[in-house]
């Protein structure tokens, strides 16, 4: 084998090996900003997941107020609570939540409420505040619990 021939082989060895070296280099890069994303991805889902838990706290302060009935908070905290993937319902005190939501699930809300006569929104008025009634104090009981519950 000539040295020519041998500085080829060289030549190209070396051409390939620069080659494969770019090649790693760059899937290194790709891989660090693949992992970046992620870390991202996931601090953005745990400041959501906080948010919702925090919301629920909120809710679970404002309950029983002028601005808040339990009807609404137990709407909004069984919502939430379906977003977080936290599913209390088999809890004793805090099905209350549960329950009193999936009663009141074919009532309607936002603009079809809006809509109604003022005969069916009293009707449905005096059905949500039978609820209220009929389920206040395993409501407060459901509020202590969840305000106690760890998320974490």
């Amino acid at each position: 084998m000539s040295l020519t021939v041998f500085f080829i082989f060289l030549a190209l060895a070396i051409v390939i090996m620069a080659i494969s070296i770019g090649f790693i280099l760059r899937q290194l890069k790709r891989n660090k900003e693949r992992a970046q994303r992620i870390q991202e991805g996931e601090a953005r889902m745990q400041e959501e997941r906080q948010k919702r838990i925090d919301s629920i706290r909120v809710l679970l302060k404002t309950v029983g107020s002028e601005e808040l009935n339990w009807i609404e908070t137990s709407i909004r905290i069984k919502n939430l609570l379906d977003q977080l993937g936290v599913d209390l319902s088999a809890h004793d005190d805090i099905s209350a939540f549960y329950i009193v939501e999936e009663k009141t699930q074919h009532i309607p809300t936002h603009d079809q409420w809006k809509s109604l006569p003022i005969t069916a929104r009293a009707k449905f008025l005096k059905e949500m505040d039978g609820y209220e009634e009929e389920y206040k104090p395993h409501l407060l009981r459901a509020k202590e619990a969840l305000a106690e519950y760890s998320f974490h």
